[in-house]
């Protein structure tokens, strides 16, 4: 074989080696960037149902107190807890499909949702106290002493 076949072989054999390569990092690249994908589609799945729990139990303690208020009647009225439940799970399938579902803040969720189903959202702030604090009384500041001439002081007689 002449040097120069030699050469040309080897070069052809190290472009083929380079585009294995090439293809195998892609490869890997195409990989990792599905891993990642999984876990950001995972990571808002987990925060979606996360959320989406935090605002049912914090509703259904606005709906189930409201049915507490209320026992005795017949609950095949308007306000049956069963339903504003079911109304609330209908609530929460469309407003997980917001866009800003998970940058809201969850209060004003939870108060929207109660709104939505007719439950009043008033009811869960007074179970869970968290109105705004009224301020802290200041005591009135107290004015120190005119400090009085001693006795051993002789009186300014100017």
């Amino acid at each position: 074989m002449s040097r120069g076949l030699r050469q040309t072989l080897a070069l052809e054999l190290k472009v083929i080696r380079y585009k294995d390569e090439l293809a195998r990092e892609a490869a890997e690249d195409a990989e990792e960037a599905a891993a990642v994908e999984r876990f950001a589609v995972e990571t808002h799945a987990q925060a979606v149902a996360g959320r989406r729990e935090a605002i049912r139990d914090h509703a259904s303690g606005a709906i189930w107190t409201e049915a507490e208020d209320l026992e005795g009647r017949d609950f095949e009225t308007p306000d049956d807890p069963e339903r504003l439940a079911g109304e609330l799970e209908a609530w929460l399938d469309a407003a997980v499909r917001r866009p800003d579902f998970l940058r809201a803040d969850i209060d004003l969720l939870v108060i929207e949702a109660c709104e939505a189903i007719g439950a009043d959202p008033n009811i869960l702030y007074e179970i869970h106290d968290r109105g705004r604090p009224a301020p802290p009384v200041q005591p009135p500041e107290a004015q120190p002493p005119e400090p009085q001439p001693r006795a051993s002081e002789p009186a300014d007689s100017s």
